[in-house]
């Protein structure tokens, strides 16, 4: 047993040898010299007179007179970082900041040779790339920069925002970035396309949808409804209604050319939620779900039932529409009631978005069979979408407390005469 110990023991001093061997060779072969005394040029100039070989100590003096402003010299820099690189050639760093020191020369020939060198010994190096590019886009030469930030955009996606927020402080705008910069590639032109989302760019989000799909790329059912639900936040409803509409072909769903409204009959609850199908918001004093035993057609209807112990403000049931300006429109739903309570009903309902436009149906209350509802309306010049929505408003009267039971099926929209 005590010999086992001891083996153990000696085994794990072995290995500790070995890794401080290894880490101090490592070292050295960087240019890193881990026992350094104080950063300053006496202390520097000690260090490497007790280890000549060692690139670490001259690669710090350049470091010192390159960027201390008190002992600001340019030519020492440049000196001290070509000995350290005459140690180890094959460190990046020694030969990026040898670029700085000639490009705060304005040496620039010299700077991009120092700067190939850089991208030779570490082909995939970020920061060579990144230094390269601004070294580029200081110069004022686009076109020299161009190479250097589209790789950094198809090899680190991850460090994409930084590349387009410099490019847009160059003067390149987005435009630009999108038809020189970014590669050709669906997956930089995918975070291309989220950073527009971020930055609320429509136009040019469409445009790089529509670029990524000309290179054969078929988005994902997530993808497609992320952008509808874009446009729809950027008040773009004509292009997202048609990417909606070319979806729900590719799924197979049946579209009316006329109707306006997605799945008027609550048939397909696939998009529920998404897109310009129907939001459905659950809240307090009522209860919203599907009836596959009451229906006007179809298999069957969206029911809500109100528990009689809330004043409730009902607006829980909504669509959006892609209405155009100065047009003639015609809505039509069928609702049926059971035991509705208060004066203060369920009706249907239209408005503008961004718009005091509004119009509404008649309320029901009490018990209805089914019934045609509709708003026969004319928008305004300025209307941007719509919205057709069930609502029911509060009210301060003694009865205010809804109870009782509302479907509602078979809905739809069209401009007048077009039914």
């Amino acid at each position: 047993m005590k010999k086992r110990r001891r083996r153990i023991i000696l085994g794990l001093l072995i290995l500790l040898i070995c890794c401080y061997l290894g880490v101090s060779i490592a070292y050295t072969w960087k240019g890193f010299y881990p026992y350094h005394p104080p950063f300053s040029a006496a202390g520097l100039l000690s260090a490497l007179q007790h280890e000549p070989a060692n690139p670490d100590p001259y690669y710090r003096l350049g470091l010192f007179y390159q960027w201390d402003i008190r002992h600001f010299n340019l030519e020492k820099a440049i000196y001290y970082l070509k000995e350290a690189i005459k140690r180890n050639p094959l460190e990046p760093e020694y030969w990026l900041n040898l670029a700085k020191a000639f490009q705060k020369q304005d040496n620039y020939p010299l700077a991009e040779e120092a700067l190939k060198m850089a991208i030779m010994v570490s082909p995939m190096s970020y920061r060579s790339r990144w230094i390269g590019g601004n070294l580029f886009l200081q110069k004022g030469d686009f076109d020299q920069a161009i190479p250097y930030f589209s790789f950094i955009l198809k090899n680190y996606p991850a460090q994409s925002r930084p590349v387009y927020e410099v490019w847009e402080r160059a003067g390149g705008g987005r435009h630009f970035i999108l038809e020189k910069l970014i590669p050709e590639d669906a997956l930089s032109l995918s975070h291309f396309l989220s950073y527009l989302y971020e930055t609320g760019d429509s136009e040019l989000a469409l445009k790089t949808w529509q670029k990524r799909s000309s290179l054969g790329y078929i988005p994902s059912l997530p993808e497609t409804l992320q952008l509808v639900d874009f446009l729809i936040a950027q008040r773009r409803f004509p292009e997202g209604f048609q990417i909606f509409q070319n979806l729900l072909r590719q799924e197979g769903f049946a579209i009316s050319a006329q109707n306006l409204i997605t799945n008027g009959g609550f048939e397909e609850e696939k998009f529920l939620g998404k897109g310009f199908d129907w939001r459905l918001h659950q809240g307090a004093g009522f209860t919203i779900s599907f009836d596959h035993s009451i229906f006007y057609a179809g298999q069957k209807s969206l029911s809500i039932t109100f528990g009689g112990k809330e004043n409730v403000h009902f607006y829980h049931v909504f669509q959006y529409v892609p209405l155009k300006p100065n047009r003639d429109y015609l809505l039509r739903a069928f609702l049926k009631t059971e035991g509705l309570t208060t004066q203060s009903g369920i009706k249907l309902e239209v408005a503008g978005i961004n718009s005091s436009f509004h119009k509404q149906s008649q309320a029901l209350i009490g018990s209805n069979d089914w019934q045609e509802l509709t708003i026969s309306f004319r928008t305004p010049p300025d209307l941007q979408g719509g919205l057709i929505r069930l609502r029911r408003d509060q009210t301060e009267k003694f009865d205010r407390f809804i109870s009782g039971k509302v479907w509602m099926d078979s809905v739809s929209l069209a401009e007048e005469g077009r039914f």
